[in-house]
């Protein structure tokens, strides 16, 4: 593993697009805070529409600029946790919004207070702020008054530190030991553990590593589950606080998702999924002639040697095919994320594991991937270049105001690019062989990742918010007990629970994010069938998606997904995309069959 410094450019983002250094960075935070203080003597009290939509304005100006000045300082902290100036620059910025935020915690207040004439006026002059507005109307009940808005403001750095501590804790001091396997040193880290000895199809090395990478994590389950702990507990003082019925309201609220979704389609899943993800882990023990199926096992692909190798350049002109669908001008801006160093690909100590795409208001979008050559990795890239096409489109129609969309649909264009990416190369499969590989790539890269993994994170975290509601604190103990009983409800005797599986909620930082986890299904279950009628539908149904692309937050989430052709306020979407993974696994057991690749 190189050192961030030794990285050449060709594989690095170009974050000076953004911020070419911390003068200029400066720079803006300074202007940052005149356009508050200038804000706070303008609009201060509100007196007609006219005012009201100028100050709607300006305070989208301040909306964009904040948005630019913590894109730049957290992303820069993520590709090197080693670099202390990104942790010190984010901190700087973190206690300069504070006051900033306090500074302007009566914006909200002052607009609930207004006549309810001038806001509905002011909605139907500017339809564009109409949500934004209906959004402070429904949240009214649940404000302090400005002394109290302004003191938590005031707090939040103190009260989002989890997500930092997590992550000091799990790339800043944990540290692996290399281990010997006939003779060839076995690295060991974050990175070659999870984009590569979690799937090696040497059963004595992965089952080593998975040993050897969790056994490092249990010296920390304590430390993480204190950290873990402190977050929940926060949000529940702020739920109660602020009157909501539960913590689930209150989290959900974020989201504007009834608090029955939630319930019934974490419910659902269970119930459906969990068969045929069991008939899966079953193929997996029959494909490796396995002695027993562990939960170290469960990321194995299938046929691994088919895999291609695949460079960068031939991902890019494999992506441009593959998403040819949504039209030329998207796959120009996909292009470009290539062309021009939108995409950060280096594995270099420091980076923290997995993916991500932030799209900035005053920039493009920045995507953090570790390029491992690997054809799997076409799909990791086509699944950002789906934030970030959301992001252009949104940034470009909407202000800054309403450009980002809810948590619960923002999965979904990632993942209908993911699914469109994977259907492109099933067309084209020219074997049987090479369609199995597709098709088992679509379960153990997108389906497993994108709905079990973050499933089993939900289904976890509900019942952690559950006892939290009850004013419980949980210690390490409890949390593994709690994940490992959501591990054996899911997976029942078809996958044997090894030590260490337990563990799994210390490895994802979705906990730190409210209900995150819970909104990959629902971004997968829009994406899989907005995928299908991109693929197989008409030129009207692209452009359909390619305009609620372009909504951005103007409105919810449940009215996007309307707008998109789907009711997520029902189960069916979500039971066809299961019956639709269902027949992949069945399709996956014929080939294999057909193929006689089954080794008991």
């Amino acid at each position: 593993m190189k050192k961030r410094s030794e990285i050449s450019k060709k594989e690095k983002w170009a974050i000076e697009d953004l911020y070419a250094d911390d003068p200029s960075f400066y720079k803006d935070l300074e202007r940052l805070k005149n356009l508050a203080d200038d804000f706070l003597k303008n609009y201060k009290n509100i007196g007609n529409e006219e005012e009201l939509l100028a100050s709607l304005d300006a305070y989208s100006d301040i909306i964009h600029l904040s948005g630019d000045l913590q894109t730049f300082a957290e992303i820069t902290k993520e590709v090197d946790a080693t670099d202390q100036n990104p942790v010190k620059r984010e901190a700087n910025l973190l206690n300069a919004l504070s006051n900033i935020w306090a500074e302007l915690s009566f914006y909200m207040l002052e607009i609930s207070k207004l006549d309810p004439e001038i806001l509905e006026k002011a909605a139907k002059d500017r339809p564009e702020y109409k949500y934004f507005l209906k959004r402070i109307k429904d949240q009214a009940k649940y404000k302090l008054d400005q002394g109290q808005e302004s003191l938590l403001a005031k707090l939040a750095p103190s009260l989002d530190a989890a997500y930092q501590n997590y992550n000091d804790t799990r790339y800043g001091d944990m540290s692996f030991e290399n281990f010997d396997y006939q003779g060839q040193e076995i690295n060991l880290n974050h990175n070659t553990f999870e984009e590569y000895l979690e799937l090696d199809p040497r059963t004595e090395v992965r089952r080593e590593a998975f040993k050897r990478y969790h056994d490092t994590l249990r010296k920390y389950e304590n430390t993480t589950a204190s950290i873990y702990n402190n977050q929940i507990t926060n949000e529940k003082r702020i739920s109660d606080i602020r009157g909501y019925k539960s913590v689930f309201h209150y989290l959900l609220d974020r989201q504007d998702v009834d608090f029955d979704i939630y319930e019934n389609h974490i419910d659902l899943i269970m119930k459906e999924l969990a068969p045929h993800m069991r008939k899966y882990a079953n193929i997996i023990k029959r494909h490796y002639g396995l002695d027993k199926m562990t939960y170290a096992d469960l990321k194995l692909g299938i046929d691994l040697d088919f895999e291609p190798e695949v460079s960068i350049e031939e991902a890019r002109d494999q992506i441009v095919k593959g998403l040819s669908p949504l039209g030329k001008d998207y796959t120009d801006m996909i292009k470009k994320a290539f062309d021009e160093n939108w995409i950060d690909y280096a594995q270099n100590i420091g980076k923290r594991t997995g993916a991500f795409c932030s799209s900035p208001y005053g920039s493009h979008p920045f995507i953090m991937t570790t390029y491992n050559n690997k054809m799997s990795q076409v799909m990791t890239l086509s699944h950002e270049l789906g934030h970030a096409g959301q992001g252009i489109l949104s940034n470009a129609n909407q202000k800054a105001l309403n450009a980002e969309m809810s948590m619960y649909f923002v999965e979904a264009p990632s993942t209908a690019n993911e699914i469109t990416m994977e259907r492109f190369l099933l067309k084209n499969a020219k074997s049987k062989r090479e369609k199995l590989w597709v098709l088992t790539t679509m379960i153990s890269k997108t389906y497993y990742h994108n709905f079990v993994t973050h499933f089993l994170e939900a289904a976890f975290q509900r019942e952690v918010y559950r006892r939290v509601d009850k004013k419980e604190s949980l210690t390490a103990e409890e949390l593994n007990q709690i994940f490992n009983d959501k591990l054996k409800e899911f997976w029942s005797d078809s996958v044997k629970l090894v030590p260490g599986s337990e563990l799994t909620w210390m490895r994802q930082p979705h906990y730190y994010m409210g209900l995150y986890s819970f909104t990959y299904q629902a971004g997968l279950t829009i994406g899989t069938m907005i995928s299908d009628k991109l693929v197989n539908g008409t030129e009207a149904d692209r452009d359909k998606w390619l305009e609620v692309l372009k909504l951005g937050g103007s409105m919810g989430p449940i009215e996007l997904s309307k707008a998109a052709g789907l009711d997520m306020s029902s189960t069916k979407p979500l039971s066809d995309t299961i019956a639709f993974i269902g027949s992949i696994i069945d399709e996956i057991d014929k080939l294999l069959e057909e193929l006689n690749m089954y080794k008991n």
